[in-house]
C-alpha cells in the first residue's frame, strides 16, 4: 500500500511475512512483520522492517482506511505506528501516522522510548480508498491463523 500526500510526503507499509512459523492459539500473538517506509513533507526518508501489527490488526487498518470505523484514531498492541483522522474538508482527509519505538527514523535526535515522529498525509478520498483495496489484497496472503471470534 502506498499513501502519496496532495502536500508531500508518504508512507508505505508492505506486509512480508508472519513473525513465526507456527500458528498461534492467539490473535493477540499472530504478528506479520511489515516493511514501512516513510517521508515527510520536509523530504527525510527511511525504511524499516517490524513486527508491528498482528493479523486482525491489519485487518482493521482496512476497514479504518475504508472508513468503516467509529474512531478517528487506530493504535494497536505494540505501539510503533498508529493512524489519526484530522479535521478536514469535505472530500479530503488529513491523516496523521505516528512512529515510535522500532519504526522511528534512525536520523531521529534523542533518545528514550517517549519519541514520537509524526508525518501528516493530505489525501483525496480516491487515494485513500486505492490505499485500502491495496493493503485489502497484500493480507490476503495472510490469513489469520488463530480464532478471530475473540478479538
Amino acid at each position: 500500500m502506498q499513501i502519496a500526500s496532495e502536500t508531500g510526503g508518504w508512507l508505505r507499509m508492505r506486509p512480508l511475512r508472519y513473525e513465526a512459523d507456527a500458528a498461534p492459539g492467539d490473535p493477540a500473538e499472530d504478528w506479520l512483520v511489515v516493511s514501512v517506509a516513510a517521508a515527510g513533507c520536509d523530504g527525510h526518508t527511511w525504511q524499516i522492517d517490524s513486527p508491528c501489527l498482528t493479523v486482525a490488526e491489519s485487518i482493521e487498518l482496512v476497514d479504518w482506511l475504508h472508513g468503516r470505523s467509529d474512531y478517528d484514531e487506530l493504535r494497536f498492541i505494540e505501539p510503533t505506528v498508529a493512524f489519526r483522522q484530522l479535521p478536514s474538508e469535505p472530500g479530503l482527509h488529513r491523516l496523521e501516522v505516528a512512529f515510535s519505538h522500532e519504526t522511528l527514523p534512525p536520523w531521529l535526535p534523542g533518545a528514550g522510548l517517549d519519541r514520537v515522529h509524526r508525518i501528516r498525509l493530505e489525501v483525496t478520498e480516491e487515494t485513500l480508498r486505492r490505499a485500502a483495496d491495496a493493503w485489502s489484497a497484500e493480507i490476503a496472503t495472510f490469513p489469520p491463523r488463530a480464532d478471530l471470534a475473540d478479538w
